[in-house]
């Protein structure tokens, strides 16, 4: 039978310690003798704490030979944080012109994980048969389709600007929910294509507050 007064590997005891039901992590500090001078565990707070200490003296006793004071063992409690939900990134597959239809119309395809959401953008009146314009209505269709039922997004302007070397496309965007209307706005550099800065735009307008609108889409309320 092992007794504190034998040197056990520091490994053994703070793995057998970490069997304990609500125990996080555990230190042991020994001293200058090489006995076991202090037991630091954390625990959480889903179990009392003279119940945490008991369940480590008899582990180490009954699967380790350790004989252990209870006063050596100090126990910190301390609140389990809940990790916030991975963010969802909506990325930009794919803007599809769709030159045979009547009215001109855009679709774009955007995809969540392995979900894919295909918007489709058509002109509106004189004004927006750009394609440009095509393109932010149908991005725009296509998060409607993440949000649901508990928003809807609406085009308001669109507008390419310089900006010290750069041109930028800027999204002009509002978010209906019940009777309320939220100003979004989003903003992407010009490249090589100015359908996909626009698109990119919308997106930068909507990522902001995508998280909330998911949440509030399954029925969590509002903040």
């Amino acid at each position: 039978m092992i007794d504190e007064q034998v040197m056990v590997d520091e490994a053994i005891i703070e793995d057998l310690t970490r069997k304990v039901r609500g125990v996080l992590a555990v230190r042991v500090v020994r001293n200058s003798h090489g006995q076991i001078d202090e037991l630091h565990a954390v625990g959480s707070p889903e179990r009392s704490a003279k119940q945490i200490v008991r369940d480590i003296e008899s582990i180490l006793y009954v699967r380790g030979g350790i004989r252990i004071d209870h006063r050596k063992i100090s126990l910190v409690q301390i609140a389990e944080v809940s990790m916030p939900p991975a963010l969802l990134r909506v990325q930009l597959a794919e803007i599809l012109r769709l030159p045979d239809a009547q009215p001109p119309a855009v679709a774009v395809t955007l995809t969540v994980g392995a979900r894919r959401l295909e918007g489709r953008g058509q002109a509106r009146g004189a004004h927006d048969t750009a394609p440009e314009w095509l393109t932010a209505y149908a991005a725009a269709s296509a998060l409607d389709q993440l949000i649901g039922a508990h928003g809807q997004l609406h085009v308001e302007n669109l507008q390419r600007q310089s900006f010290g070397g750069l041109q930028v496309y800027l999204a002009h965007l509002t978010l209906t929910v019940d009777d309320s209307i939220e100003t979004l706005l989003g903003v992407s550099v010009v490249r090589d294509d100015e359908q996909t800065a626009v698109a990119r735009a919308v997106l930068d307008a909507v990522n902001r507050r995508l998280q909330r609108l998911l949440a509030e889409s399954k029925g969590a309320p509002r903040a």
